[in-house]
């Protein structure tokens, strides 16, 4: 960030200015910011999403992050879609932040817990993802998360 001091200019010649003009200016660094080597990011991690202006399928984009193969996934994420609001993609967004936050537990697993019954209201995956989230974090396994999430009790 570049600052001047006030200069009192005289009546001196164009060039004595300009000479105290530049002598009081300084520049300094901006603290404000954590410095990241050129091609380093400064966040610790980024989660990959598949954007609105992807052209690939929810499917080949979990396959892609997960390594499996986009014809386990394609009837998961069907199910998911057959009973939650938001778009396949959005729910393929939702399905791979949770594995990628709590990878003990796989993938196709997490799909398939998230799947309700069949006579279940349709409702967004939103609130049962978080739910399920603060669960987790609170220390409970995938098993109850799921189960308390979608408001099952065994």
């Amino acid at each position: 960030m570049r600052f001047c001091r006030g200069t009192v200019l005289g009546r001196s010649a164009a060039g004595m200015a300009v000479l105290l003009a530049l002598g009081a200016c300084y520049e300094e660094d901006d603290q404000t910011l954590p410095s990241a080597a050129p091609g380093e990011s400064v966040a610790a991690e980024s989660t990959h999403w598949l954007e609105i202006d992807d052209s690939r399928s929810p499917e080949t984009f979990l396959s892609a992050e997960s390594g499996l193969p986009a014809q386990t996934l394609a009837p998961l994420l069907g199910a998911l879609s057959a009973h939650y609001r938001e778009s396949p993609r959005m729910i393929a967004n939702r399905v791979l932040q949770l594995w990628q936050e709590y990878p003990d537990t796989p993938l196709e697993r997490i799909m398939a817990d998230l799947v309700p019954a069949r006579d279940a209201p349709e409702e967004s995956l939103g609130p049962v993802a978080q739910q399920y989230r603060v669960l987790r974090a609170g220390g409970a396994g995938h098993a109850d998360a799921v189960a308390a999430a979608m408001g099952q009790r065994e």
